[in-house]
């Protein structure tokens, strides 16, 4: 492999990289791979941590933010992102959706379609995101743009007129090491004694990053409600996410179910929660794709799964009864219960944990890998 002085550039553009976020983890996974490919990477961002980017093989570049809110900030970074490649000769530029680039583009959200399923109107209200995102993928000067599931691919393809050979699904990874049954479940009766959780309760839970009405924590109170009318007394329901709860909590309490819900800010264990619930829920409105639930069923927890949820297209054949629309409260209380009287819910996560093996943080990595080097044979 040559020296970092004699190799070809690789660029990796992203606003803010900080390894909490599942972009950020995506912008790490990326320099693994072109590393690994004989690049010297850099990572241009406006905010960031310059020892993580040490530990995956990058420099961090910080670009000086612009200071006010507003569409501008994001085709500001666009051009000092432009300016700098220029200047250093870049042989590839990886976007993260802000930067335009000949290259390969990285998308993580749909804005529009987001604002549609959540807010039931466009993307008014993500102006600032959705105009970037527009003149990029709009402009089509990339030769790939890379996807989080069929979801989104669908969602640019018919959006934006991109011809389906240019577009690549390329899911998230796990890190095995930290999501495995054994490490999950090792400390599970302690952790579910904190939750007031014995052997007969049944705990389910909703774990997220945050941004609550998009996870529609909203309707898990009402299926929480519904499954408590069908099981009195059975079941306890834990929240954990970074984002305002009070209004839930409200929600909770009126439904006469606030005493039944535990709610938790994010935690650095997160796979020791996933091993104390008998079901993982993700009823989002929209999840580009959810790294959660892949999270949880790699740990060896069941899980139901919204329809606009990408990681649910991981379960679709076989598992197809854990996958429901969003909306449907009483569906996804009906579908609980049946899970917890009439199914082996060890067993079940025992297959689901075998099922995505292969959606692991290595074998993603090879497939990035991949998706490099057929930019770099085209050139």
């Amino acid at each position: 492999m040559s020296s970092d002085s004699q190799a070809p550039l690789a660029v990796i553009a992203i606003r803010q990289v900080e390894k909490s976020t599942g972009a950020s983890r995506n912008a790490f996974e990326q320099a693994v791979a072109l590393k690994a490919l004989g690049y010297r990477v850099v990572i241009l961002a406006e905010r960031g941590r310059r020892e993580l980017a040490t530990h995956f093989g990058a420099e961090l570049v910080r670009l000086k933010r612009w200071p006010f809110k507003g569409p501008f900030r994001r085709f500001w970074f666009n051009r000092r992102v432009q300016a700098w490649c220029r200047r250093h000769g870049t042989a590839l530029l990886v976007s993260h959706g802000d930067v335009e680039t000949p290259d390969t583009v990285y998308m993580h959200n749909c804005v529009h379609l987001a604002a549609q399923l959540i807010h039931g109107d466009t993307a008014s209200r993500l102006s600032e995101v959705a105009a970037i995102h527009d003149h990029v993928l709009s402009g089509g000067k990339f030769r790939k743009v890379a996807v989080n599931s069929r979801l989104m691919a669908e969602d640019f393809r018919d959006r934006y007129g991109i011809d389906e050979a240019k577009i690549e699904i390329s899911y998230p990874g796990y890190d095995p090491d930290t999501f495995n049954v054994a490490r999950a479940q090792a400390d599970r009766t302690a952790r579910r004694r904190e939750f007031g959780a014995d052997e007969e309760t049944r705990l389910i839970g909703l774990i997220t990053s945050g941004n609550f009405p998009k996870r529609n924590v909203a309707g898990f109170v009402q299926m929480a409600a519904a499954l408590e009318a069908r099981c009195p007394g059975r079941c306890r329901f834990l929240v954990v996410g970074k984002d305002d709860a009070t209004a839930y909590q409200q929600q909770a309490e009126q439904a006469g179910i606030g005493d039944r819900f535990l709610w938790r800010s994010t935690v650095s264990d997160v796979e020791t929660l996933y091993g104390a619930l008998d079901v993982f829920v993700l009823p989002a409105h929209i999840e580009e794709f959810g790294r959660v639930a892949l999270e949880a069923m790699a740990c060896g927890t069941p899980v139901l799964l919204s329809r606009t949820v990408g990681a649910a297209e991981l379960l679709e054949g076989e598992h197809d009864d854990l996958i429901l629309d969003s909306g449907d409260s009483e569906g996804w209380a009906e579908r609980l219960q049946h899970l917890l009287d009439n199914v082996d819910l060890e067993a079940l996560g025992t297959v689901l944990s075998t099922r995505v093996t292969d959606y692991s943080y290595r074998r993603q990595t090879e497939k990035l890998k991949q998706s490099f080097k057929s930019l770099m044979s085209s050139t």
